[in-house]
Formats: C-alpha cells, structure tokens, sequence
C-alpha cells in the first residue's frame, strides 16, 4: 500500500498534466510503480528473514572450538523447526553427548541435514533447549578434523548422499575416520540395505541404533548388515508434576497421524462424548502439549501405538488408547491391557464402551493407569537410557551382523557390478 507522502507526491506530479486524462494517467503510473517496487520489497524481505538472517545467525555463532576440533561428533536433524517424538529425541540424546565429552572427548554439534531449499534454523522452538543449532554446510569450516562421527535420521539415510555437494563430499573423503550411525527410530522410515550403498563406500564404519524393542535383534543387525545397538527413546517428564483421576477435566486428545479408522473413531468420540473436548495435537509446543496431555482424560494414538501419545499421557496418570502393531510394541503381551486393541476395527467397535466404562469407574481406571505405567517403566529408565547413549558415542555395540548376513548382502546388492568388466572393489578415498 503506497504511504501518505507517496501520494502527495503523485498528486502533486499530476498537477503538471496537461489535460485531466493525463493527470489521472500520470497519478495511476506513479502509484503503480510504488506499489509494485512495495510488493519486490517485501518479497525480498521474506525472503531475507527466512534464509539470510538464520545463516548470518548461525556465521556469527559457530563455535570456534569446532572450527580448532580433532575429533567432531554431528547429530543430524530435519530442517523442519517442529514438534514431534523423533525431534525430541535427537536434542535429548544431544545433549548428554555433550554432557559425557569428557567420556568420549568429541565436540558435539547439531546440524540441519543438506536439504535443496536451504532450510535452517537456529533454536528448536517447540522445547525448552539450550542447543544453538547450524546448517550442515558449515562443517566445511572445521578443517582440522580427523575423526568425524555423524547421527544421521533413517528418513534422510536415503537422500543423504545426494544431497552432498562436491565440496562436502570432498570434506567427508578426506578425514581419516567417518562414523555414520543411522537412528533407526521408526522401522516404516528405515530404508534396506541396498540404499546404504554409497554411504557404505564413504564411511570408515556405519551403524545403526535402534529406538524399539520390537526391531531389535540379530535378525535386524542382519537384516541391515550393520552393527547395532538398542537405545530406546526416553523423555524426562520431571518438569511435569501429573494429576489424579479426580484432576482430569472432560478432555480427549488424539494424534495428527492419518490412520485407515481414525475417521470413524472420531466420528464415534464426537456422537458419544459431546461433552468432552476434542484436542488434535498439531502445531504446538512441547509443554503446551504436556500440559494437555496432563488434563485430558484420554489420550489417542493412531500412529506407531507404542508411542508418546500413549505413554506421556499415562505417566501423567491417564489413558492412552490405541491399535497394537507389531512392529512396534515390545510383546503382544500388551494386548491384555484394556486400553489396547487388536485391530483397528476391535478399536471402532470397542472404543465407546471402553472409554465409557473407564471413565464411569475412577478405581478401574486406575488400576489399568498403574498397570500399564508399571510394565512401561520395565522398558525404559532415566540411568539405562543414560547408559545406551554412552556405548553409542563409545561405538560399543550389542549386535554384530553375522558373516553370512554380509555376504547375502554383497550378493543381492553388488553382484551386477562385480560382474561388470573392470570392477576392482570399492574405495574410501
């Protein structure tokens, strides 16, 4: 919109017009470029604050003990400054990396991944974090470094490679050590073997860590051919005093994941419980998030199942409800607990009765809270999550592939090219 003084100015301009038509004529052209020249303004402010303000951020603060660094270790993460369990995990495992240097003796840094539109950020806004984070890139500024140990998200282990330029390829080739070590936190999002190809031939060593029991085993290590190593996602809900029963207010909150029966169940929730109030959890902080997830009488997932929606809720003294699925549950021991269904149509069918039920008798839904939290609180501690991250960062794995798994592997991924006149093996440098 042009300002007062701009129009004075086209006013007075068009007084110099010989005839009324071209005074109008002259007012609308002033005017015109006015605001055409606001509109470019505006774009490349934009465009300014969202790219070139967070690199000059992230310039000006990158740590000079990283750029004098021997040893670097880089917890990758998405370019997306967002709320979810994977996130949060990546900066909680951060920041015991950090906590343990004096075990380890790596610098510790976190980095959004390479990505094609150059996005970044320098503060995680959805969690109390202390953690100043940098774009990938600027690791080219830490040229002494000879060991270089980098945590890379299964979904981005695919694309990883690719999105390299030649100067950080040529970087990554010239170290003495690569480690990369894929976390595995989401068996639907790890890609196979086969991708990990080119990762294979620039790494020293790559392995994988791995956040469910459920896809944790010797089958897995094989599987991927890759040392492995259990580190179950935990998160400190101390900051979170919980509540009662009696405490919880008339409140349902359920996940943002798209699930075959997450429509019907909503349907269901909104006919049969219209005094409640219905809460999606999207697009909010962290402790926005607890703070709901502290009220709320239930919880639903229909995500993973065994996930935060289930188990923050219920560590803050409610019910969780959802789907057991087998690639992440620990056990289908879990199937005896009445908040967890068989099936997504047992969830459409029961999930009425359940909630009414539960709710309508405080002492059952107790008993089922304390159960559930008790067999919980089997899988996952503060000092063994503690302990895992440190043979992590001490590259001290539980699970080793077998050879077998190894040479499977080679089979079904490199046989056309050992087949292929010329081939010698592959490389580091």
């Amino acid at each position: 919109m042009p300002s007062k003084p701009m129009k004075f100015f086209a006013n007075i301009a068009a007084f110099f017009g010989p005839t009324k038509d071209a005074r109008r004529r002259i007012r609308r052209r002033i005017l015109g470029e006015t605001k055409e020249h606001v509109r470019k303004e505006s774009n490349a402010l934009a465009t300014f604050s969202e790219v070139a303000v967070l690199t000059r951020a992230q310039d000006f603060l990158f740590p000079v003990s990283a750029m004098k660094s021997r040893r670097l270790m880089v917890m990758v993460v998405p370019e997306h400054n967002d709320m979810s369990g994977g996130i949060y995990s990546f900066f909680s495992i951060a920041n015991q990396m950090h906590a343990m240097r004096r075990i380890h003796g790596y610098d510790v840094l976190v980095m959004t991944r390479p990505n094609e539109t150059g996005h970044t950020y320098v503060r995680l806004k959805a969690f109390r974090n202390a953690e100043t984070v940098y774009r990938f890139e600027q690791i080219l500024l830490c040229d002494k470094v000879e060991e270089l140990y980098l945590h890379i998200p299964e979904y981005a282990a695919r694309y990883f490679y690719d999105l390299l330029s030649p100067e950080l390829l040529k970087y990554l080739k010239t170290r003495k050590k690569l480690y990369i070590n894929i976390m595995n936190q989401n068996i639907k999002l790890m890609p196979e073997a086969s991708v990990f190809r080119n990762l294979r031939g620039l790494a020293t060593e790559i392995s994988q860590s791995v956040a469910h029991h459920a896809y944790f085993g010797q089958d897995f290590a094989d599987r991927y051919n890759l040392p492995t190593l259990l580190l179950p996602a935990y998160t400190d809900l101390s900051p979170y005093p919980g509540s009662t029963f009696e405490e919880k207010r008339k409140l349902i909150i359920y996940s943002q994941d798209e699930a075959p029966h997450r429509r019907a169940c909503l349907a269901i929730l909104e006919r049969e419980f219209s005094d409640y109030e219905l809460v999606e959890i999207r697009g909010m902080s962290f402790d926005r998030y607890m703070q709901l997830a502290t009220d709320c009488q239930f919880s639903i997932s229909f995500g993973e199942g065994f996930d935060g929606y289930v188990a923050q809720p219920i560590q803050q003294g409610g019910i969780g409800l959802t789907v057991y699925r087998e690639e992440f549950f620990p056990s289908d021991e879990f199937l005896k607990y009445y908040n967890i269904f068989a099936s997504e149509e047992e969830m459409v069918s029961e999930l009425a009765l359940r909630m009414r039920r539960l709710s309508a008798d405080p002492e059952l839904y107790k008993s089922l809270n304390r159960a559930f939290k008790e067999e919980h609180d089997k899988l996952y501690s503060f000092g063994d999550y503690v302990g895992c991250i440190r043979k992590l960062v001490l590259r001290d794995f539980d699970l080793f592939p077998t050879q077998n798994a190894a040479v499977s592997v080679i089979t079904l991924e490199d046989q056309e090219s050992l087949n292929r006149p010329g081939f010698a093996g592959g490389s580091n440098s």
